[in-house]
């Protein structure tokens, strides 16, 4: 018995060290360059001309990137980094993204606005499977967008959905009590019904935010607000639909996205291509992360199915996660 415990210990501790060598291992293996070539030209980091290559993956929320959602500040990071390189005269911004949240969005496409017109540096961007709402209100910060035939794009508007319970309680005999300070601060609640008040005041919101999204996509695309307001409403489009609409400007991906920016940026061929590199105990966590979702509870069935439609959701304090 003793022997057995002795054995068994001894695996344990050799099981960890391993674990902790390698991860050791794994993190003096990371470039000290942050970014690392990834397509065309040759050469390693920004010691020559090149574009920077941002990705928009899933969601796009405030904070940071997780394993399938684009936050805010991780972009926003990334392209601060690069903001004064000279090395970086573009960017290539890939968006495969449904929409997300509109402080997110807006924030993202000011900072693209920022570098394109006042850093000069060039951007394009290449749609993939989805680019609608934020997605889309994202793309339209850049000198051209191009789309694949089959990509969703568009929905150019704004969405705020509270659930109403009160109905279900009433039927089990359940009652909420609510404590409150401020006439409004129960807005949106799951408990009870909105007062006509109430819905006027959360309509003026969205007005407001759906006449900023239009107004940014007209400056943007450098259109008029009444061409930009006859496409929108939330209609969705195919990239081909897009392009026939003047939505996006060409039909194509990478390859031909990156043609269009090393032309835009004078360059004499086709520009080395950059990608920051992730560190990879962020990969580890992420990728833990994603994994134990499921098993250890994950989001409300409604907010995924909401972060999977393609629309610029505006989430109410009620349905905040």
């Amino acid at each position: 018995m003793d022997r057995n415990r002795i054995a068994l210990a001894v695996t344990f501790v050799v099981t960890i060290l391993s674990l902790f060598v390698g991860l050791i291992n794994l993190v003096s293996n990371v470039s000290s360059s942050k970014l690392t070539k990834v397509d065309a030209g040759s050469g390693f980091g920004t010691d020559r001309l090149g574009a920077a290559l941002i990705k928009i993956e899933g969601e796009i929320h405030s904070g940071h990137s997780s394993y399938d959602s684009a936050g805010a500040q991780t972009i926003l990071e990334q392209l601060r980094s690069i903001e004064d390189d000279t090395n970086i005269v573009g960017i290539l911004v890939e968006i495969n993204s449904p929409g997300g949240s509109v402080g997110a969005s807006q924030e993202i496409y000011k900072e693209l606005m920022y570098l394109r017109k006042e850093k000069n540096k060039k951007v394009v961007v290449s749609m993939k499977d989805i680019a609608a709402s934020g997605g889309y209100y994202i793309a339209s910060a850049s000198d051209k967008i191009f789309a694949l035939g089959g990509t969703l794009t568009g929905s150019i508007g704004v969405i705020a959905i509270a659930p109403n319970i009160k109905g279900l309680l009433e039927r089990y005999g359940v009652k909420v009590r609510t404590f409150k300070e401020g006439k409004y601060k129960d807005s949106l609640s799951l408990f009870r019904d909105n007062t006509p008040e109430e819905d006027a005041m959360i309509q003026k919101m969205l007005s407001d935010t759906y006449e900023e999204f239009i107004e940014d996509v007209a400056k943007g695309r450098n259109q008029t607000v009444k061409f930009v307001e006859a496409l929108a409403e939330g209609r969705i489009y195919s990239g081909q639909d897009a392009f026939r609409n003047k939505l996006v400007d060409d039909i194509g991906g990478r390859r031909e996205a990156l043609a269009e920016l090393s032309k835009l940026c004078n360059y004499d061929g086709t520009l080395p291509l950059f990608e920051e590199e992730v560190n990879p105990w962020d990969r580890f966590f992420q990728l833990m992360q994603a994994k134990s979702g499921g098993f250890f509870g994950g989001e409300k069935a409604l907010l995924q199915e909401l972060k999977r439609s393609p629309v610029l959701v505006l989430y109410p304090q009620s349905m905040a996660w």
